[in-house]
């Protein structure tokens, strides 16, 4: 019984020691599988230079949308009915240009009433139709009733005196005083109306002025030069003062507000130069100049606010276009160049594939310029570093490469032999 048992516990060890042995040999086999199919995977055959060193401007790079340096929805001063309209959309102006001409029969005829009146005011002062405005005093009538005063004035003298010795009745002194006391009245009814005479004339011109204005501002005139945005009166329509008529920009110079870290606070000054890149102009790069610098640091985005001027004379820029500055700080940094073709950018995101010990690496870098020839590299790859240049859609982490030209697949490795 005991001999059955032991022979039976020995049976059971052996077979452990087979199922072990078989696991152990399927999973070497696994292994040498593995390794060959590695060994086995081809490498992808790429062109490689190698990234050059240079030192540049630090450069700020920052993002923002270009508007109009003006913008103006121009009314009229005047109410009345459009009877032409002198510009279209798109149509570029001239300041003072006319834009609008109102119907301004009623403001001519207001004028030339007010004509009238200036010449009546002038008639009466005795002026000449360009002569300067007289002295109330220097008027003739005045000058008039002032020698009457006056020549009263001496009567009543002399009979003032004549009463005191006695030989002037009393009567007559009080009919001389009577007289003086007229004289004065007299003169000064005349001067007061001369006065009044001079009011009137300078109240006519007044009104003339403004009738006048009133004609003259019938026409709407361009307030600046630029370009007609929108349209939006036509012939026939009453408009008022709070009517808009057409959309006016300046589009030369154009403007650009970026906001700069507060970091680089002391590196932005008035008068420095601007570079601008837009998509709609590829490469094209417009220069401008920081006009304003803001006085205080942003707290919500603790950044300075920072606008820029960029001329454009050929009017390829136009307002709304989303845009990147470049501000030069004045402090060098060291770049890394490589070729365009070493660069594939992806949804915004710049990369470029490094060649380290025969398999790449993929870095994101950050970009400070780029031409259709070359690309420099502020940030993510160091001059001296090898960079592929072909191939890059079929390149990630980990993935082999080789030289091109040379094999792209090793030979197959020996059979194992089998046991």
């Amino acid at each position: 019984m005991h001999v059955a048992d032991r022979y039976r516990r020995l049976a059971i060890t052996l077979l452990l020691a087979s199922s072990l042995a078989a696991c152990g040999g399927g999973g070497g086999d696994h292994a040498q599988a593995s390794q060959r199919s590695e060994a086995e995977t081809p490498a992808v055959a790429v062109r490689t230079t190698t990234a050059q060193g240079r030192q540049q401007p630090v450069t700020l790079t920052l993002d923002g949308t270009l508007v109009a340096d003006e913008e103006s929805q121009l009314t009229s001063v005047v109410a009345g009915r459009v009877v032409e309209v002198l510009v279209e959309r798109g149509a570029v102006v001239e300041e003072g240009q006319p834009i609008v001409r109102l119907r301004d029969v009623d403001y001519r005829l207001q004028a030339q009433s007010a004509r009238a009146q200036v010449e009546q005011a002038r008639a009466r002062l005795g002026m000449e139709e360009n002569g300067p405005v007289p002295r109330a005093e220097d008027m003739p009538d005045v000058r008039a009733a002032q020698s009457a005063l006056e020549l009263a004035q001496a009567n009543l003298q002399r009979a003032e005196e004549l009463a005191q010795r006695g030989v002037l009745a009393q009567q007559a002194l009080d009919e001389t005083r009577t007289r003086a006391a007229q004289a004065r009245e007299q003169y000064q009814t005349t001067l007061n109306n001369a006065r009044a005479s001079i009011s009137s004339l300078s109240a006519a011109r007044t009104t003339l002025a403004q009738a006048a204005t009133s004609a003259s501002e019938a026409t709407v005139r361009a307030p600046f030069s630029g370009e007609i945005a929108s349209r939006n009166v036509s012939v026939g329509e009453y408009v008022t003062p709070q009517s808009p008529i057409v959309s006016l920009v300046r589009t030369d110079p154009l403007r650009i507000e970026v906001q700069v870290p507060q970091q680089h606070l002391m590196a932005v000054r008035p008068g420095q130069t601007v570079r601008i890149a837009v998509d709609a102009v590829p490469d094209r790069t417009f220069e401008g100049t920081v006009r304003y610098v803001s006085a205080a640091v942003q707290r919500e985005t603790r950044g300075l606010t920072v606008e820029a001027v960029v001329p454009n004379p050929e009017r390829l820029l136009r307002p709304g276009l989303f845009a990147t500055a470049r501000i030069e700080t004045g402090s060098q940094q060291d770049v890394a160049v490589v070729p365009a073709s070493a660069v594939m950018t992806e949804a915004g995101v710049d990369r470029v594939f490094v060649v380290v010990d025969g398999a790449i690496e993929e870095r994101v870098v950050s970009i400070a310029e780029r031409t259709s020839e070359e690309i420099v590299i502020a940030e993510g790859l160091r001059p001296g570093e090898e960079v592929a240049t072909d191939s890059l859609d079929q390149l990630g982490d980990g993935v082999r490469v080789a030289p091109a030209g040379a094999a792209t697949a090793t030979a197959p490795s020996a059979p194992t032999p089998q046991p």
